[in-house]
């Protein structure tokens, strides 16, 4: 079982406005122009098939359908629709956008989370630039805990050019003191702060780490090496952002990581299943 935590459909005429940004010229440079090109339900699956991922966790915006539909894009009730025409091949997670409405996230989690296919909580900071210990976030940390929905959240240097702070791994520990029964979900691997994120996964048993955008061939031979100890087996996550990083590509390297069997499983599928299953 091979799950990819984070896949992405994005219409195109949205990728193409979102990569014209000139703050997003960075992530551009370094991921390549396909970043314009939205990929559909049918190239996704294709892409997924091709490189043997059973399951995808489609990413969209916590917003209101209709405001999303204003914008030019999907809303997490399509992603859900989408999940449901193609059982065992989708879970859905759905990204604070609007970190300012905190009683409407809270609202739309709890709605969200009615749905089977409802599988996680994103907080992406670089986008608000609001630190991943706002207050803000608080409310919808404290909602996702109560019903037991894993919340992934964008950790490190991102690419976009835009202040790197709000992303500080350090930052971490506030929400795991303050919600203890969270599961957290370090996303983007974290670079550069590997070193402190094992130390953290060591000392906080519900904390997490996803390789999204990240391509396994450069992957800290240290968190390599934690990822198969009694540890940290389980404690990795396998996952492309496609088409950010073409799944594929992403899964060629992560199969050629030095792993025991048992943590290859682990990492490409195992933990996933284990912490994004529903009840």
């Amino acid at each position: 079982m091979v799950v990819d935590a984070w896949v992405n459909i994005i219409p195109e005429a949205f990728a193409s406005k979102w990569a014209a940004k000139d703050e997003q010229q960075g992530a551009v440079q370094l991921f390549g122009p396909d970043l314009a090109k939205g990929p559909t339900v049918e190239s996704l699956l294709e892409a997924m098939d091709g490189a043997g991922v059973d399951t995808g966790v489609l990413t969209s915006g916590l917003g209101d359908p209709e405001r999303a539909h204003r914008r030019g894009g999907f809303a997490a009730e399509d992603f859900l629709a989408i999940a449901d025409e193609h059982p065992g091949r989708f879970l859905v997670s759905a990204a604070v956008d609007r970190a300012t409405k905190p009683l409407d996230n809270c609202r739309r989690v709890r709605e969200l989370a009615e749905h089977p296919s409802m599988a996680m909580v994103r907080v992406t900071p670089l986008v608000e630039q609001f630190e991943l210990n706002h207050r803000l976030y608080y409310p919808v940390y404290a909602t996702c805990e109560e019903l037991g929905l894993p919340v992934s959240i964008n950790v490190g240097v991102p690419g976009p050019q835009v202040r790197s702070r709000c992303q500080d791994p350090v930052l971490l520990e506030d929400v795991l003191i303050d919600f203890p029964g969270l599961t957290v979900i370090g996303a983007h691997m974290g670079h550069p702060y590997e070193s402190l994120l094992v130390q953290y996964m060591l000392k906080w048993p519900r904390l997490h780490l996803m390789t999204s955008a990240y391509l396994a061939t450069y992957m800290d031979p240290a968190i390599v090496r934690f990822m198969d100890s009694s540890r940290g087996r389980g404690r990795l996550l396998f996952a492309s952002d496609h088409p950010v990083l073409p799944v594929g590509r992403a899964l060629e390297a992560a199969r050629a990581l030095p792993l025991s069997d048992e943590g290859m499983a682990e990492y490409l599928g195992g933990a996933a299943t284990r912490l994004l299953a529903r009840g």
